[in-house]
This record gives structure tokens, C-alpha cells and sequence, in this order.
């Protein structure tokens, strides 16, 4: 399982340089939506293994506009217009089906969740790499949520005795989390080195430490709803990680957050 990991990750590497730093912001937003269709289809898959009934494909298509909204706003409004008209949309959409009523109330909550927990907060990190030094704040966020994982695998497994939340996450441990935080404050130093010379140290450490807490959340988050659905992971796309809700379940949570720092800076 541990080559498998490291595997996928080395082939993803050079795909990750290519489209965050090499090419134009477009190409990462295609990049984006892809990923988010994948990730509302796993979601929308433990939604049925639970015998809930989402509009799969409706609110993929529609979570697909939500991330292109992200980059280039499709309405002289605030995001709040589209996600309105989403919601509104899906709830016309099955009041008019040939479903049965019954059912009703879980089937338009797991579409829109699907959409606000996948396409939107995917969306966030288009809106980084479209901001002010974007590539590099956005392979900011890339490194210290994949520092903050591997630390907390590697300490986790080596010295992990007390249980972070074991009602959702058996394996997650404080000793992980300490060594999570710790990689994540590394690697920060390491990026302000590289390529963020003009961030002071504090401020560059401080938001990694943020990330990498937040990014755990995302996290358990995640653990919680495969939990619910009784599956070990969301999908099988990515070998030796599962599927993309399984690989950016941290990142999910921690753009938002990142965005909303560089935003207040």
C-alpha cells in the first residue's frame, strides 16, 4: 500500500508543476472541474449508500458552473446569485420528477451538499490561482497539506498512542497531529526560502500551522460520511489513496482558508 502511495505521488508531481506553475490559470481550472465532477460522483455514492437518491448528473453539471464561477464570475453578482439559482433549480427539478414524494427532502439536500462541499470549496483554490502571486501561494497550500499528511503518517504509525478522535478516526492519533504540525511549520520555512522571500517568518508559519489543523478537520469530515455510508474509501481512482475525496479532503477545508487570509492581508 506505502509504494503505491509514494507511486501515485511522484506521477502526480510533474502533472501538479505543469498545470499550477507552467501554464495558464484556464489550465488549472479545467484541471479543477474535472476533479470536482469525480468528487461529487464519489459523494453523491455515499449519498446512495444510504438509500438517498441525489441528481447525480444535475448536480454535477451545476457544481461544474459553481468552479467556473470561481474563476471567472459568470454573473455581474456575488457568488450568492449562482448558488441560489442552483438551489432553486434542483428543488424544480424534483418537484417535477417522476420520483416519488417520499424521499424528497433527503434526495435535494444530498445534491445541494454535494455541491457546496465538493464544486465550491474546490473552487477556492481557482480563486488563489487567480490572485496576487497565485502560483506560488496556491503551491503554498499544496505542499504544507501534503507535509502536514506525511507527518502525521509518519509519526502517527512510529509513536501514535493516544487517539485523536477515535469515534471517527481510529488510526489518528495526537502524536500524529503534533508531527503534522511540525512538517507543516518545516515546510513553510522551507517555502518562504524558496519562492515567498517577502512573507515574514511568523505570518509564514502561522497560516501553515492554521492549514494543517483546519486540513485535519477536513479530514475527519470526510472520515465522518464514509463512516455513514459504511465504506472504507470514496473511491478507487487514485491508487493507494482511494478516490478524490480521499486524496483532497484536507485541501477542501484549508483553501477557503488560505483564501480568505491572503484576502484579509
Amino acid at each position: 500500500m506505502l509504494y503505491k502511495r509514494v507511486l501515485s505521488g511522484l506521477l502526480f508531481l510533474p502533472i501538479f508543476y505543469l498545470f499550477t506553475w507552467k501554464l495558464p490559470p484556464v489550465y488549472f481550472l479545467a484541471l479543477v472541474m474535472a476533479a470536482a465532477v469525480l468528487g461529487q460522483y464519489e459523494f453523491y455514492r455515499m449519498a446512495q449508500a444510504r438509500g438517498i437518491r441525489p441528481n447525480a448528473l444535475f448536480g454535477s453539471a451545476l457544481g461544474a458552473l459553481v468552479v467556473l464561477d470561481a474563476y471567472h464570475p459568470l454573473f455581474h453578482s456575488s457568488g450568492a446569485f449562482l448558488l441560489a439559482a442552483c438551489l432553486i433549480a434542483i428543488m424544480v427539478v424534483r418537484l417535477f420528477s417522476r420520483r416519488p414524494v417520499e424521499g424528497a427532502i433527503e434526495d435535494v439536500s444530498a445534491t445541494v451538499m454535494g455541491i457546496l462541499y465538493v464544486a465550491l470549496l474546490f473552487g477556492f483554490q481557482v480563486s488563489i490561482r487567480t490572485g496576487t502571486d497565485g502560483r506560488q501561494w496556491l503551491v503554498f497550500l499544496y505542499f504544507i497539506i501534503w507535509a502536514s499528511d506525511i507527518g502525521a503518517y509518519a509519526i502517527g504509525v512510529s509513536f501514535g498512542k493516544h487517539r485523536l478522535y477515535e469515534k471517527i478516526s481510529p488510526k489518528k492519533s495526537i502524536e500524529g497531529l503534533i508531527g503534522a504540525l511540525i512538517a507543516s511549520a518545516g515546510m513553510a520555512l522551507l517555502c518562504q526560502w524558496w519562492f515567498l522571500p517577502s512573507i515574514g517568518t511568523g505570518a509564514v508559519v502561522g497560516i501553515a500551522l492554521v492549514l494543517a489543523v483546519v486540513g485535519t478537520i477536513g479530514d475527519l469530515v470526510e472520515s465522518l460520511f464514509k463512516r455513514a455510508a459504511e465504506i472504507k474509501d470514496s473511491g478507487t481512482i487514485i491508487p493507494g489513496h482511494g478516490g478524490i475525496l480521499d486524496r483532497m479532503d484536507s485541501m477542501l477545508f484549508a483553501a477557503p482558508v488560505l483564501y480568505y487570509y491572503l484576502r484579509m492581508r
